[in-house]
């Protein structure tokens, strides 16, 4: 079985080196290298040749600089492998990380998206701890029905699941994994395995040190909303008896979310209309559980919900 390791590269050359190395010592041998470079301007063709004996690594480059989700999306249309799945070009991979993957794709037929925990690494790829917020799902919950994360690397997905998506978004600049996550869900079950396979870099430049964390959250909250309006949709197309549980769970997130994002968009007349709103669309056990929450948790509740961005510490 072919596994197509995924690559979108711009500027991290300084990098790029550990993370084709940590392919090239996998357990696991038969796999391909899909690295898509988005036009960069540092040495990139001068560390991709000296792999060009390898006949697994398969370099790609685009015409001009098209961003992240274009990049993505391109690599997954380029593997050839039954189950694929992406390695930022700064981070690297465990030893096992494919063997391990291939073994549980082949064990669990009916789930479209496998991913495992990682290791959180400084700037010299130095572990220092085990990722928390990787995690199963509860049971009869979907990931988008919490959207808060725990889906992380190592992430990999059956190839012919993604084929019966729309496909990555191409024109999304930010939270592209998330975007990816919620449609492969439309197509299977998720699966969690609770073994750090990736190691993942925290470093000057990236997401969670550049101050890009509230550009990617505005991002994340318009990926949710599609991802609600196109479930709601299919579940209204295929009228089955819990389509109304369901469609109802859907629109009541749809709405929670359109909160905090015109919220964080600073569209405060959009805030209030749709806080107004949320009572009537389901969200009236929400606010009651909010409420019961505010007396103990009190401003942390109110800044977590509200003006926290999501952020990854080293230490």
């Amino acid at each position: 079985m072919l596994f197509s390791i995924l690559i979108a590269n711009y500027n991290n050359s300084r990098y790029l080196e550990t993370a084709l190395s940590s392919v090239l010592d996998q357990s696991y041998i038969n796999w391909e290298v899909i690295l898509v470079d988005d036009y960069s301007t540092d040495d990139f063709e001068k560390v991709v040749n000296t792999y060009k004996s390898e006949s697994r690594i398969k370099v790609f480059q685009n015409e001009k600089n098209q961003g992240c989700g274009y990049t993505k999306r391109r690599c997954a249309e380029l593997a050839s492998g039954e189950i694929s799945g992406f390695l930022d070009p700064d981070d690297a991979l465990h030893p096992e990380a494919i063997e391990t993957m291939i073994a549980a794709h082949i064990s669990k037929p009916n789930c479209s998206l496998i991913h495992s925990t990682h290791y959180v690494c400084d700037d010299s790829l130095t572990v220092k701890r085990v990722a928390e917020y990787p995690r199963p799902l509860p049971d009869n919950t979907p990931y988008l029905s919490v959207s808060d994360g725990r889906v992380h690397h190592f992430a990999t997905y059956k190839t012919s699941a993604y084929s019966n998506t729309i496909g990555i978004s191409a024109t999304n600049k930010k939270a592209v994994d998330q975007d990816l996550y919620y449609k492969l869900e439309e197509e299977g079950e998720i699966h969690f395995i609770d073994k750090p396979l990736y190691y993942y870099r925290i470093h000057t430049g990236g997401i969670s040190t550049t101050g890009k964390e509230a550009e990617a959250t505005l991002c994340h909250y318009k990926i949710i909303e599609e991802a609600c309006s196109r479930r709601i949709e299919k579940l209204k197309s295929e009228r089955s008896p819990d389509s109304a549980y369901w469609i109802r769970l859907y629109r009541t997130k749809y709405h929670k979310t359109k909160i905090f994002h015109s919220f964080k968009s600073k569209s405060y007349l959009n805030f209030a209309y749709n806080l107004a709103l949320f009572p009537f669309v389901g969200g009236m056990d929400n606010i009651i559980s909010y409420l019961k929450k505010l007396p103990v948790e009190g401003y942390s509740l109110i800044r977590k919900s509200f003006f926290h961005d999501y952020k990854i510490k080293v230490d």
